[in-house]
């Protein structure tokens, strides 16, 4: 049996918010509850979404770093590529440029690699030394030749002729010629020898006399004939005779021998 609820329960039913849920399932051909939106969708960044740009981008990016050390590393000297340009120029001048201009690039080239020449200084010529031994020098008509120095003799001569030095005895022996047109005597007393300090000494004629076959005391050489002997000079300890000025008689010119 039907349950009829008359006509105010139907305008009841009609008056009820159809938008609101009552608990019933709504009537047929009622409004639906609305659906909630669901998450947005993500965007992708701007690379992602234009791929064929960002390659040639970065293509580009690549040749200029490229460029960029090239040209670098092509002017890291620029000083020594700049001289280097500036020689090849100087040595090799342009083929379309006149001979003269030319040769006096290739001169100026030359000169820059070629240092100057520096005249050096001649040193003063030295005046002729004086003759040493073995040499034979002239005084007068008389020529002399020292042939051996014999140094620092205690004593000379033999048995009771001995004669003993105050200092130290030197030793010199030497061969006189008479080179002139008359007989000459030899003094040995004008034969002089000297030291370092430019000092003088004269022969110790007793000694030289107590030397057997010694021929320099007074001695008489006519021309053409030479006598050997040793004039003998009487020296302080440690002196050294470095030269003997010889003597051809009185007013003659020395001639001056270096005994070193």
């Amino acid at each position: 049996m039907t349950h009829y609820e008359g006509p105010e329960n139907g305008r009841r039913q009609q008056q009820e918010d159809p938008t609101q849920w009552s608990g019933r399932p709504p009537y047929a051909g009622g409004p639906f509850p609305p659906v909630p939106p669901g998450p947005a969708p993500k965007k992708r960044n701007w690379f992602a979404r234009h791929k064929i740009l960002t390659g040639l981008f970065g293509l580009v990016a690549v040749i200029a770093i490229g460029s960029a050390a090239t040209a670098s590393s092509g002017s890291s000297n620029p000083q020594a590529t700049t001289a280097a340009t500036a020689t090849d120029d100087a040595a090799a001048p342009a083929a379309d440029q006149p001979a003269a201009t030319r040769s006096a690039a290739a001169t100026k080239a030359a000169e820059k690699k070629t240092p100057a020449k520096t005249t050096a200084k001649k040193a003063p010529a030295k005046k002729g030394s004086a003759p040493g031994i073995g040499s034979a020098v002239k005084s007068g008509d008389l020529q002399f030749t020292v042939t051996k120095v014999v140094r620092d003799r205690t004593q000379v001569g033999q048995d009771f002729m001995a004669q003993k030095a105050q200092g130290r005895y030197t030793l010199v022996y030497v061969t006189v010629r008479n080179v002139g047109n008359d007989s000459e005597t030899l003094l040995d007393s004008e034969q002089k020898i000297k030291d370092a300090d430019n000092k003088t000494y004269s022969p110790d004629s007793g000694a030289e006399i107590a030397m057997d076959n010694n021929d320099v005391w007074l001695a008489q050489i006519n021309p053409g004939n030479a006598v050997d002997g040793v004039l003998v000079y009487d020296m302080p300890v440690g002196v050294r005779a470095i030269a003997i000025d010889f003597s051809g008689g009185l007013f003659k010119d020395n001639a001056t021998v270096h005994l070193g």
